[in-house]
């Protein structure tokens, strides 16, 4: 293994060498895990935003099915008057990707840019469904196997 070398660090500043992303994507990072397993658990569910098309919402079901055929997931949308997204679970409570703080705490709150967070909640679900979520063993991650602290996690978020 080669030497570091001196030269290489002194010819960045250290702005750029050591670039660091906002701890905030992290912990966002869990509520849309946790989201996106309720939702590979859930029978179905009920998409509420201003402009539903415009999520993708119809082509999610497809690939869903494409990616793990047993799996039998509705997916449907509703335009609704709010400045976010919500997911409306048809068997257990589900989740909110707005600024707006839900009153329910059995409701998953993610705070932030909806686009941004509906895209990567979006990628985690498929990503899941993929490995095969909610059938196989360990492929959600160590956080899957405790129980969800919704009110930690709007600790953290807030």
């Amino acid at each position: 293994m080669a030497a570091p070398s001196t030269e290489r660090a002194e010819r960045y500043p250290s702005s750029v060498a050591l670039h660091r992303q906002p701890v905030r994507s992290t912990i966002e990072a869990a509520a849309i895990s946790e989201l996106a397993r309720r939702t590979l658990r859930s029978e179905g569910m009920i998409v509420h935003h201003r402009n539903p098309a415009s999520l993708g919402i119809d082509v999610l079901s497809v690939k869903i099915s494409d990616l793990s055929p047993g799996m039998l997931l509705g997916v449907a949308s509703e335009t609704s008057d709010s400045e976010g997204i919500t997911i409306e679970m048809l068997n257990s409570p589900g989740g909110v990707i707005a600024a707006d703080e839900p009153v329910d705490f059995r409701v998953v709150w993610i705070p932030g840019n909806c686009s941004s967070i509906w895209n990567r909640f979006t990628d985690t679900v498929l990503r899941l469904a993929e490995a095969g979520y909610p059938g196989c063993v360990g492929c959600a991650g160590p956080a899957a196997e405790v129980p969800w602290d919704e009110e930690a996690s709007r600790q953290r978020l807030r």
